[in-house]
């Protein structure tokens, strides 16, 4: 039976982040790492049960890294610290953690908050794995959506997250132009083109892919809205792109 760290990387998070922590009171250990929060997160993190390293925040890849080193135990289970486990997938974790592991890493669903409201059931739900082997995985190196990489086997388990992720329009729309710029610059690294046809014709694929296709339209105007707005961020993502490339023999 596998000893388990959790780990939680966060900035400001204070409305947020006793949730977090208390639904990883089934971990051995929970290891907290802040980039020097300049509101009430500390302070409560210090009442909770955890143990809080601080570092200037490096890039999201390197920090869950340098957080997840920073464990004891080699099955790690990750949490962003605007996210935190239902009950049922406290208690699932929890029969897991009492067995053998058969698999390498596990993906987890996500249900997200969407403005207003937490998204509707019918809608798609993404899973990241967020349960792993820390010995045979490590973080992509992406500049923005890093994720878990295992060597091993992957299998899901339905330990769904709740994801406080977009608490507002304002917010969403901050976070639109933060990632799509790391996303524009990821892919000029890799030496990606986008051309005017793409430019033209993605973000209506990628609306239809949103609203119908991944079911935002059971969300309502919040998925309306999420849709439109998540199509801002792929429009915005490979006009950047196209931007780098035709600034590059100025």
């Amino acid at each position: 039976m596998p000893k388990l760290s959790a780990v939680i990387t966060c900035f400001n998070n204070e409305e947020t982040i006793e949730k977090c922590v208390n639904s990883l009171s089934f971990a051995d250990e929970i290891i907290v790492l802040d980039s020097f929060s300049t509101d009430k997160t500390i302070d409560r993190l210090k009442q909770l049960p955890c143990t809080i390293h601080q570092q200037k925040f490096k890039g999201f890849w390197q920090q869950k890294q340098d957080a997840i080193n920073l464990c004891q135990h080699d099955w790690i289970i990750l949490l962003d610290s605007d996210e935190f486990l239902t009950d049922e997938a406290q208690k699932l974790i929890s029969q897991w953690k009492n067995t053998e592991p058969k698999f390498s890493a596990y993906k987890l669903p996500r249900r997200e908050w969407v403005f207003w409201q937490w998204s509707h059931p019918l809608v798609h739900q993404n899973t990241f794995v967020r349960l792993f082997d820390k010995s045979i995985s490590s973080v992509s190196h992406d500049l923005v959506h890093e994720s878990i990489q295992s060597k091993g086997k992957v299998s899901t388990l339905h330990a769904t997250i709740m994801h406080y992720g977009e608490t507002s329009v304002e917010v969403k729309i901050e976070k639109i132009n933060k990632y799509a710029l790391l996303a524009a610059q990821q892919k000029y690294q890799q030496g990606k083109k986008v051309g005017k046809l793409k430019l033209t014709l993605y973000p209506i694929w990628y609306f239809f892919r949103q609203y119908f296709i991944r079911r935002q339209i059971f969300n309502g105007k919040a998925g309306f809205i999420n849709a439109k707005l998540n199509t801002r961020y792929a429009t915005l993502k490979y006009a950047k792109l196209y931007d780098m490339i035709n600034n590059e023999h100025k």
